[in-house]
């Protein structure tokens, strides 16, 4: 397993820690704005920025106030820039989903801006979840004006530490490229990509340090057009 890259010396200066009850919805709100123009919001929501907006404000709203920790944000003298958070071994979607994955899939696709694509995207994301025990990454969001300044790698860094010092392997898919890079340079791995109503997914993986490589990172990605 490959060393972090060292983190570069002008990240800004962040308090990094579990997000408080009080800080939930601020944190739902943040995430919100982050992934307003992820292609899967604009399949949930359609066109229109406030729709996708709204929507993604319930969300995660929704999650927050039901995910178990680690929450994480990004605090910069006080006010939130950025938030991360994982699910437990046992706890990811792979164990929690609502519904029988494998009948939703096979099923017709809801059309777009019809937010039960999210439930259909979701169940894809059951179907590749990591056999393996497995923190399973997801949200993690930065203020989009204050993007690419190094807030979510010192999220991510936060996070990994809390994640390796269990043992299990890492998990965790995302819809857009920029995130596949951002993942990479920490050391993940591409595992597989699918395709998913036209929108493209990505999983990637990490194996802790010390453990026994899994999926995560075994043989070259993998592709699939699952509709």
């Amino acid at each position: 397993m490959p060393q972090l890259p060292p983190p570069p010396d002008d990240l800004p200066r962040l308090e990094i820690r579990e997000l408080r009850k009080t800080e939930r919805l601020a944190a739902a709100g943040l995430t919100a704005r982050a992934m307003r123009d992820n292609p899967t919001t604009y399949a949930m929501f359609g066109a229109e920025p406030l729709d996708r907006l709204a929507g993604m404000q319930a969300v995660w709203t929704a999650f927050f106030h039901r995910q178990a920790p680690p929450q994480l944000g990004a605090f910069y003298r006080g006010c939130l820039v950025g938030t991360a958070a994982a699910s437990p071994p046992g706890h990811c979607i792979g164990t929690t989903f609502p519904g029988d994955a494998a009948k939703i899939t096979a099923g017709a696709a809801p059309a777009a801006g019809d937010p039960a694509i999210g439930d259909y995207v979701r169940a894809h994301y059951v179907l590749h979840d990591l056999a393996a025990p497995h923190w399973h990454v997801g949200p993690v969001g930065v203020e989009p004006r204050f993007q690419g300044r190094g807030i979510g790698e010192s999220l991510m860094r936060a996070l990994i530490d809390i994640m390796d010092a269990d043992g299990s392997a890492s998990w965790g898919e995302t819809d857009t490229e920029a995130n596949v890079r951002f993942y990479r340079a920490l050391g993940w791995n591409l595992d597989r990509t699918v395709t998913v109503s036209g929108i493209h997914l990505w999983f990637l993986g990490r194996t802790a340090p010390g453990a026994t490589a899994g999926r995560a990172t075994a043989g070259p990605p993998q592709s699939i057009t699952a509709s």
